[in-house]
């Protein structure tokens, strides 16, 4: 029994781990050659950090109201990586007293002063100040047939770390 203990704990005190740190290298007046390399490494794990907009308040019959920016303010990727930021919305305020009434919205790209026609549903980013300015719209037609009341909705941003789309 005796043999098999000491057996067993011999086994155990070679399956431990064992750190094994590699010699420096000398060289002496008898070195051939006269040189050693020594390689340097590091490694950054992949970081960022997505601005998205804050809560808007939408003024009565202002059909275009900016809703802030996406905005990539910290960006250490990987070669053809990219952050997708993508927006996850109804596009309808329900009223608070009375769901069944709506105020239809559409979320496009640029500023109030600037919107192009194009909705958002989702962009990548690369580069710190890669960015996405958003406008709110609600069409005069839209406000016009409000039932009167309080709406709101929330909108949802997704981001994930993705391969990033061929350039054009």
């Amino acid at each position: 029994m005796k043999k098999l203990i000491n057996g067993l704990s011999a086994l155990a005190i070679l399956a431990m781990p064992v750190t094994a740190f590699a010699e420096p290298t000398t060289i002496n007046e008898t070195s051939d050659p006269q040189s050693a390399n020594a390689v340097i490494t590091t490694e950054i794990a992949p970081a960022y950090i997505v601005t998205i907009p804050l809560d808007t308040k939408v003024t009565f019959n202002t059909e275009n109201t900016d809703f802030g920016t996406i905005e990539l303010t910290k960006a250490q990727l990987d070669p053809g990586k990219a952050v997708k930021v993508s927006l996850v919305t109804d596009s309808k305020m329900e009223n608070k007293a009375d769901e069944e009434k709506t105020l239809a919205y559409t979320i496009f790209e640029g500023t109030s002063d600037a919107v192009t026609e194009k909705v958002f549903t989702s962009a990548e980013y690369t580069a710190v100040g890669d960015k996405t300015d958003l406008t709110i719209n609600i069409t005069a037609e839209d406000w016009q047939t409000a039932y009167a009341g309080e709406y709101s909705d929330t909108v949802t941003f997704n981001v994930e770390y993705t391969d990033a789309a061929p350039r054009t």
